[in-house]
């Protein structure tokens, strides 16, 4: 076997559990309900087309936090449980290496992710098309790129995950203590609010707004969100970017931001799995 063989065949284990297809589209649903909801809103805009904008990044703000829940539930037993049970030895029995095994896994986890975002992008798509009178066609599409980069992001931190501890239960521990330090808490601070109180506050140095959201923006979502409020000009970070924006702040910088977070976590889980008894 191959690491393409690996690949179909988790795709075809992962297409019969009926838990990930609800958590896939729970994400589309409330896109739908969102869009329609607030179709109605649109009167207080100065424009459709700024409407329909803000709209689409209250829904990729939506997806922020529901993105991480559905990689989680898709990808946090991939490894973990097949350890658990005694199928990865068997696995690995066949001409597999547990790299094969590893690389399989997150692209075929991460397929099923993006599917998520397919489906909730064409749902939104269809709303925007039968209920709005413009469709903003260039923020959607960056929208959709930026949140299926997301999906694939948090993917690789569960497969990361999965592949580092040898139960459920311990993959289901760390993936949610994952989950609320990396979103969770920051419904209360960010780590550039942290990191300007410390260099301010205590060691005394100049503010410099720019390293602050820099910091804030290594997180995942965080990133997101300011990709978002750059691409849309709507705030839903909770603070405004500085006028003068950096390079390292520009949406696009974003993207190098979630490739390192898709390849650091693959490589912890190999180093860990290779290492790993599983018999």
């Amino acid at each position: 076997m191959s690491v393409s063989d690996v690949i179909w065949k988790d795709f075809l284990n992962v297409r019969r559990s009926k838990g990930i297809w609800i958590g896939l589209s729970i994400y589309a649903v409330l896109a739908g309900l969102f869009l329609f909801a607030q179709r109605s809103r649109l009167r207080y805009y100065e424009s459709a087309q700024e409407g329909a904008v803000a709209t689409l990044s209250q829904v990729a703000s939506i997806g922020s936090f529901l993105v991480p829940i559905v990689a989680f539930v898709a990808a946090y037993l991939a490894i973990a449980g097949e350890r658990e049970t005694g199928s990865a030895k068997l696995e690995l029995g066949l001409p597999n290496t547990r790299r094969d095994v590893i690389l399989g896994k997150f692209v075929s986890r991460s397929l099923v992710v993006a599917l998520s975002i397919v489906i909730a992008y064409a749902v939104a798509a269809t709303c925007l098309f039968a209920l709005y009178p413009v469709f903003p066609a260039q923020t959607f599409l960056a929208l959709f790129g930026i949140m299926s980069l997301y999906a694939i992001a948090y993917t690789a931190i569960a497969i990361g995950i999965s592949a580092s501890v040898a139960s459920k239960a311990r993959a289901a521990a760390v993936g949610f203590g994952v989950y609320f330090v990396l979103n969770v808490v920051l419904l209360v601070t960010t780590p550039g609010t942290i990191a300007r109180r410390i260099l301010v506050g205590i060691v005394g140095l100049d503010e410099t707004p720019d390293i602050y959201n820099f910091i804030s923006q290594l997180v995942p979502s965080q990133s997101v969100l300011q990709a978002v409020q750059r691409l849309t000009g709507n705030s839903v970070t909770g603070g405004e970017l500085a006028s003068s924006t950096p390079f390292y702040l520009q949406p696009e910088f974003v993207l190098v931001i979630l490739c390192l977070w898709i390849v650091f976590p693959v490589v912890v889980g190999y180093y860990r799995f290779s290492r790993a008894d599983v018999s």
